[in-house]
């Protein structure tokens, strides 16, 4: 059965690419995310990605940042090289990376190349564009749902306080903000981190708290490889602090997705997702208070 998206891509990268229509030739579309439309293209025998960004997918994204921060981490090599972006759509074309999905595969052998990696990008003293944003984002993120269960506020009262108590004005680095597996890609050279939608200026723990989107317990085996100790309860904690963030911020993004019938479309029951972030937050609430 035809894709019903393939008319659409090859419409678009030929005008990106300013190339007419048959020479663009779709050979298949990129699994992982759900916001977004990425496929693999080829225009005159070289590889390419081309992503075109779904429904409500620029309303949690600045464009102009995320290409900001793309050129800023060029120097490091650790980005598939971009060869077009549409900052207004959000569309955008990279050099296709041939390699295998980190979600794909046992990441432990790969720990110590993620954890390098990560600190490649940490320690680079590259200046981001932004912020993350942390209180203003979940602020956002909250102006396009209507749902606030007393769970979720209780939750957001309690992070904030630590927050504005504990964390505030501790060091920031540049990060990439959604480090989880499904952006890591082992290459045959080396490791790549891939979709830089969400990089910003944030502590270095947030990004090792993306990687255990799956499940938890894996940031904590990648905090102790990039400390190159055991971490203490207070080190983990900290990951489990940012992750309580994450599925705060994702319990909104989930919820939007259901308000706006996404569940139908993608058949996918993102309500039933939303409760499981803030499930999530309050177990990892819980842990956190623990003595």
């Amino acid at each position: 059965m035809r894709d019903e998206h393939v008319d659409l891509i090859q419409e678009r990268a030929a005008q990106a690419f300013n190339v007419s229509k048959d020479k663009v030739i779709i050979k298949h579309r990129l699994l992982g995310g759900m916001s977004h439309l990425t496929y693999v293209i080829e225009i005159d025998h070289e590889l390419y990605t081309y992503r075109v960004i779904g429904k409500d997918g620029n309303l949690f994204v600045n464009r102009h940042l995320e290409f900001e921060n793309i050129k800023r981490v060029e120097p490091l090599n650790l980005n598939n090289e971009t060869v077009y972006f549409d900052e207004s759509t959000g569309e955008k074309a990279a050099k296709f990376v041939e390699g295998t999905v980190l979600s794909t595969v046992d990441y432990h052998p790969y720990l110590k190349d993620v954890a390098a990696m990560l600190k490649k990008l940490h320690h680079s003293g590259i200046e981001p564009a932004s912020d993350y944003g942390l209180l203003e984002r979940l602020e956002l993120y909250e102006t396009y749902t209507e749902k606030r269960s007393e769970l979720y506020l209780d939750l957001k009262k309690k992070w904030v306080d630590m927050y504005l108590n504990e964390r505030l004005g501790m060091p920031k680095v540049f990060c990439h903000n959604d480090a989880q597996r499904s952006n890591i890609v082992i290459g045959k050279d080396q490791i790549y981190l891939l979709d830089w939608e969400y990089a910003g200026s944030n502590e270095f723990y947030y990004d090792i708290a993306s990687f255990g989107n799956v499940k938890f317990e894996d940031a904590l085996e990648l905090l102790d490889v990039y400390l190159e100790k055991k971490a203490t309860k207070k080190e983990q904690d900290m990951v489990r602090f940012y992750r309580m963030f994450q599925a705060l911020q994702w319990h909104q993004v989930a919820t939007r997705k259901a308000m706006i019938g996404l569940s139908e479309v993608l058949h996918f029951d993102f309500e039933a997702l939303a409760e499981k972030y803030l499930n999530l937050a309050n177990t990892l609430y819980t842990e956190i208070i623990k003595g």
